[in-house]
């Protein structure tokens, strides 16, 4: 009687070293989408800022020049 290995078709494991290279590919593409997501809400950010702050501006303008009568 002779003893055979079977390995009913399962796949290889991947070495240890490629397993570690596909998780840090994967965090870096995380990390990188992070990074555009934050960049481009911090933009977003400033320039509702910026337009609040002009608005406001806008506004007082109007109030003092209609307080004193001025027409724009």
């Amino acid at each position: 009687m002779q003893i055979q290995k079977r390995t009913m078709g399962w796949l290889p494991k991947p070495s240890l070293y490629n397993e570690m290279a596909a998780k840090r590919a994967k965090q870096k593409a995380a990390h990188q989408e992070f990074l555009a997501t934050t960049s481009s809400l911090t933009d977003t950010v400033a320039s509702i800022n910026m337009n609040r702050v002009t608005e406001t501006g806008n506004i007082v303008s109007r109030v003092a020049l209609a307080r004193l009568g001025i027409k724009k």
